[in-house]
């Protein structure tokens, strides 16, 4: 049976933790929506040849940690998926070793675009340290949130979102459990305190600050040069030829699971993060 984490408002959409019978849906969702992700389109994915497949690799690494999250309408159908991903806070590596995921994207990811992309991700990161800045020995990263085209406007992806922190939060309590979709599970004794993203776009943006996300940082798409090309210059083209879709800055957010947990106990105020 599916792990239900409950419905939307109209009971049209029902959000549940991503099981192996729904993968290949969840993918779906991904492909369809990845055309529009302004780091995507800024790295030139869709111009190199066989990069979109192999990003997906990506996607179905991360689904191992057993927290993605989907929502699903009437008919069954996954319109929308937050790819979800767990993290440690661990002493550094030895010298010469690599945590799981680097070394499966070192070994896997080869197309320019796709360890552009990475990259990126980890540039950006990397200007904060997040088990420090919280004292948190544990992290899911809500790594992608992608929706239908067909389903977007319509407020599934803050809710989607706000499902994601519902996993993180239930994880840390033990109140959930992860949901096997490969040979086993993987980091499943992390036990996430803080969830982050990187907001790529003006929409994902929103979402973060209705959620009360902080800004811990921000990169200019400007300042990036990838494919021989500024990234916020392909992503100009895209909406100029589209319609209202981001903005040229890319912020990384965060928001305390550990904080929010407590704000059902009344205290989200006394406790809340300042910069």
């Amino acid at each position: 049976m599916p792990v239900c984490l409950g419905t939307d408002r109209t009971g049209a959409i029902e959000f549940r933790i991503l099981s192996k019978d729904r993968i290949e849906d969840a993918l779906t969702v991904q492909w369809q929506s990845m055309r529009q992700e302004c780091i995507a389109i800024g790295v030139g994915m869709f111009e190199d040849s066989g990069a979109p497949e192999e990003m997906q690799l990506v996607f179905r690494e991360v689904i191992k940690d057993g927290c993605t999250v989907i929502a699903v309408d009437r008919s069954d159908r996954v319109v929308a998926v937050a790819f979800n991903k767990l993290y440690a806070s661990i002493a550094p590596p030895k010298s010469g070793e690599t945590d799981s995921f680097a070394l499966f994207i070192e070994n896997n990811i080869k197309h320019r675009s796709c360890r552009d992309l990475i990259e990126f991700l980890d540039d950006v990161e990397s200007r904060v340290d997040i088990f420090q800045k919280y004292n948190a020995r544990g992290a899911m990263e809500i790594f992608y949130i992608g929706t239908d085209p067909e389903c977007q406007a319509r407020g599934i992806g803050r809710q989607i979102t706000n499902k994601s922190l519902e996993v993180a939060r239930g994880l840390r309590t033990r109140k959930l459990k992860q949901v096997c979709v490969a040979d086993k599970i993987v980091n499943e004794h992390v036990r996430p305190e803080v969830a982050f993203a990187v907001a790529a776009s003006v929409y994902s943006q929103r979402i973060m600050e209705k959620l009360n996300f902080e800004i811990l940082a921000e990169a200019r798409y400007e300042d990036y040069i990838r494919g021989g090309k500024k990234m916020s210059d392909r992503i100009a083209d895209i909406v100029l030829s589209s319609h209202k879709f981001g903005r040229n800055t890319l912020r990384y957010r965060v928001q305390s699971a550990r904080a929010e947990t407590a704000s059902v106990a009344g205290s989200w105020l006394e406790y809340e993060m300042q910069s």
